[in-house]
């Protein structure tokens, strides 16, 4: 099967149409996408941040969530899933990933930890609320009275743990939208723009029966990420008295880059939402008393999870910001992240582009202004970039979907081929790995760099004669030739003449190896020495444009021939490399079968000269395969395919040398230090080279 470029190219173009949202973004290469804007943000910082892609639609699960190595994005999640883009969607995605990066550069969780501890002891950190406790003073002092209960303290830091969580949410995009505009900017404002849409209006929380605090809580959220307030039915009452209460709260400690002016304004709010709050410190201890306190908790947290909008509480772990730099925040830049937003949804959909005003006046509704001078949106790139992606992953399908026929072809080329009396009833498999797991890249990557150095080294020898093959040459100081050279008569020694070598293709030698994957090949470091030949004789052959087939082969306890395709002539993928890693000591060895399979696929290359390689530790070991009739089966092989065009030789590394020098004569390679295998190869393809 030869590879055809031009059909390959229209089966990538043809997947783009047909890739569905769920293998775009769930895709290794957008979790790959992902993890470079991640690295590209935090490497300043620290180095091995990933981003994990999960496709979830369960209600409950998780959007994203970092343990400050990996990043976890539910691509599944609504309100990435409401945008009717793949732009949008992506940028959705790029947005939580920024924000989860803002946790990671930002958050002090080391002094979040101990403010939360601090209030379950019954102490307020980093100092008693003051502003709250003078205007709430009731309040304060019922508060201050249960701070010595253990109930108490618990649903209050229940309560603390929602609000830090809000106005460390606010501060963490306030830095990362002024750091990092752009997509980042863009993803975190479209996604609060979504946010807000879905918060339910004021009245339709009480119709709801949302708790007190939950209501003033998503009133806040609502005006951090939009900059107004669902009020559709002009709602006028308490929860309204109370937003507008904690709003110069919040606005304040939202831009502070010192985590314990959030604490402040937490323990502030915490006195004048007290009404709202003493309710269920009253249940929390009469539960405690019938010792369900620890279900009263949960209960708690769900109950405000679901109620709050965004209310998963931050992480519970210890770590300083990775950026201890103490910028000074741009108020603003929430606001123009806002403006921004809407002049790409407009682009992006046709809607009709609203500003909302950032300023709130007390008992009316916000207002909605046009804004006529927005210079452009500076999204391109981000655009650019998931079509890349797209691509890549309609690529990497159709190059899947290549393999497959590949694989096909290879088992129909079998089944056509005859082996030969002896191997009459033995069905020939052939394997080859569509997918590659992650293991052995990683094995690959853990060894491969010695071995690469030294198919480099062995290159350079060679590259000089390629260059002069591909480029052509002047030949001089012949004995005969088509120019006579003047100048050469003085030195009366014959060689007068000169003549110009044309340029040619290099590519007139292909190359196979077929390695015996017999379980004797386990002992005495044989098959990681013959691994690390076919990961030298790989890169060797492909950096120099030499065609090369690589094969393992093996007879299994039903007496079927298992060969392992490895590395193909026409694999298009570029993950040959790693298939290499698969390679183990097996069963037995029915080398005829093997050694006829990989021949055949030689034979029909194009090339004029074509070298097979074989490394064994010893003669044919198969059922019903063995002695004399086995060695005259291999030496028929090898005498057929002489003459067909294909040199070969083996490679003994075994106790059985004498024997298998008898099968394969002048072909016999004696390879008493296995050390010296890696390079020999390389070295005996040199010379046909040359």
């Amino acid at each position: 099967m030869r590879a055809d470029y031009r059909l390959l190219k229209k089966q990538i173009i043809e997947k783009c149409d047909e890739i569905t949202d769920k293998e775009l973004f769930s895709s290794g290469a957008y979790a790959d996408y992902q993890s470079r804007i991640a690295e590209g943000i935090t490497n300043r910082y620290r180095s091995g941040v990933h981003v994990v892609m999960m496709w979830d639609e369960d209600e409950n699960a998780h959007v994203a969530y970092t343990n400050n190595i990996t990043i976890h994005i539910n691509a599944a999640n609504k309100i990435t899933g409401s945008f009717p883009t793949r732009l949008l969607k992506s940028l959705s995605l790029t947005g939580m990933n920024g924000h989860e990066c803002g946790h990671m550069l930002f958050t002090d969780f080391t002094a979040l930890s101990l403010y939360l501890s601090s209030l379950k002891n019954g102490s307020f950190y980093p100092c008693e609320p003051s502003l709250a406790a003078s205007r709430y003073a009731s309040n304060y002092q019922e508060l201050s009275q249960v701070l010595s209960r253990k109930a108490a303290c618990l649903t209050l830091a229940e309560f603390a743990s929602q609000l830090v969580n809000i106005l460390e949410d606010v501060y963490i995009e306030a830095r990362m939208c002024q750091e990092f505009p752009g997509s980042i900017r863009q993803g975190i404002n479209l996604n609060n723009d979504r946010y807000a849409e879905q918060i339910p209006s004021i009245q339709k929380q009480i119709d709801n029966r949302y708790h007190g605090f939950a209501i003033v809580a998503n009133l806040l959220i609502h005006y951090c990420k939009a900059g107004d307030i669902n009020n559709p039915t002009n709602y006028q009452g308490e929860y309204l008295d109370y937003f507008y209460e904690c709003l110069p709260i919040v606005s304040e400690c939202i831009y502070e880059t010192d985590p314990r002016e959030r604490f402040k304004a937490a323990n502030e709010i915490l006195v004048i939402l007290w009404e709202y709050i003493k309710p269920l410190i009253q249940e929390a201890e009469q539960r405690e008393q019938s010792g369900d306190l620890g279900t009263f908790g949960e209960e708690l947290a769900e109950t405000l999870g679901k109620q709050v909008a965004g209310g998963t509480p931050l992480p519970q772990k210890k770590g300083r910001p990775r950026n201890k730099h103490k910028a000074k925040i741009n108020k603003g830049v929430l606001q123009e992240g806002r403006q921004e937003v809407q002049q790409i949804l407009q682009e992006e959909t046709g809607r009709i582009s609203l500003e909302k005003t950032s300023e709130l006046s007390a008992g009316s509704n916000p207002g909605i202004s046009y804004n006529f001078d927005y210079t452009g949106s500076g999204y391109e790139d981000a655009a650019n970039d998931i079509t890349n992606v797209l691509t890549k992953l309609a690529k990497d399908l159709a190059e899947l979907k290549y393999e497959e026929n590949l694989s096909e072809d290879l088992q129909k080329e079998s089944n056509a081929l005859q082996y030969g009396n002896i191997h009459k009833g033995f069905h020939i498999y052939i394997n080859r790995m569509i997918h590659i797991p992650d293991r052995l890249k990683r094995s690959y990557e853990a060894v491969a760099g010695p071995l690469l150095d030294i198919s480099r080294r062995l290159q350079q020898s060679v590259s000089e004669i390629l260059d002069k093959k591909r480029n052509g040459e002047k030949l001089n100081h012949l004995v005969y030739g088509r120019r006579l050279e003047p100048r050469n008569l003085y030195h009366n020694d014959g060689g007068y003449f000169s003549r110009t070598r044309l340029p040619g293709d290099p590519s007139e030698l292909a190359v196979g190896l077929l390695i015996d994957e017999s379980g004797s090949m386990g002992s005495a470091a044989r098959l990681p020495m013959a691994n690390q030949t076919a990961i030298i004789l790989y890169d060797f052959c492909r950096s120099l444009d030499i065609p090369v087939t690589i094969y393992g082969h093996t007879e299994d306890y039903s007496d079927a021939v298992q060969l392992y395709s490895y590395a193909e002539f026409d694999s298009i993928d570029n993950q040959d490399c790693y298939r290499l890693m698969d390679m183990a000591a097996r069963y037995g060895n029915r080398d005829g079968a093997a050694l006829r399979f990989v021949a055949e696929h030689l034979v029909k290359r194009p090339e004029a000269l074509k070298i097979l390689i074989l490394i064994s530790d010893g003669q044919p070991a198969g059922t019903g395969y063995s002695g004399t009739a086995a060695e005259a089966d291999l030496r028929a092989i090898k005498k057929e395919y002489r003459q067909k065009g294909v040199i070969l030789f083996a490679a003994a590394i075994g106790s059985d040398k004498d024997r298998i020098k008898r099968i394969y004569g002048d072909g016999f390679l004696d390879i008493t230090d296995l050390n010296k295998l890696p390079k020999l190869l390389p070295q005996l393809i040199t010379q046909y080279i040359e």
